[in-house]
């Protein structure tokens, strides 16, 4: 299964719908890891033919959305997080220690607008970085994981651009 994850749209969809709009029959599932819930509420309603998944994120005041959530796909564990609440901006030893408690397989968080795919022993964490206020990157970027059935994850950042053009982010 495919899975698109957005982070950090702060109340426009933009690239997020230009995104959705051009790979919807592609994914399964559609993640958006807070800062703007509505958003998520939003493109849920717009894209009703996909599932969603949605937290809140710093941002999202007087929410009553969830502030973590865990889902499996085809036998992985993934938590979903916006990251703050795990200092991510300093580093990611507590996100990384919370993930293991949890025994997770996968971490997706944000809050930092910064893309990031990153192995600690058997965990992958990913950040899709913002769709909308990108940081690191000049441009909006989200992130797409592959679940295949032998339970192989093949993760990767992309970006939009202008021109709606979405390309893969060499992450260094």
């Amino acid at each position: 299964m495919k899975l698109l994850i957005l982070s950090d749209s702060h109340r426009n969809l933009y690239y997020a719908r230009k995104v959705i709009e051009r790979i919807k029959d592609r994914v399964g599932m559609v993640i958006h890891l807070g800062d703007h819930d509505e958003d998520a509420m939003l493109l849920s309603n717009e894209f009703s033919e996909i599932d969603f998944h949605y937290i809140k994120g710093n941002c999202d005041y007087n929410s009553f959305t969830e502030s973590e959530k865990i889902i499996t796909i085809m036998g992985k564990k993934i938590l979903m997080v916006h990251g703050h609440k795990h200092n991510v901006k300093w580093g990611y030893d507590r996100i990384i220690y919370y993930g293991q408690e949890k025994e997770a397989d996968i971490i997706l968080f944000g809050h930092t607008h910064i893309p990031l795919i990153y192995y600690f022993e058997n965990i992958l964490l990913l950040n899709p970085g913002s769709i909308s206020q990108p940081r690191a990157t000049n441009l909006p970027s989200f992130g797409i994981i592959n679940i295949e059935k032998g339970g192989f994850i093949d993760p990767a950042i992309m970006t939009i651009n202008e021109r709606n053009s979405i390309d893969r982010l060499r992450i260094i």
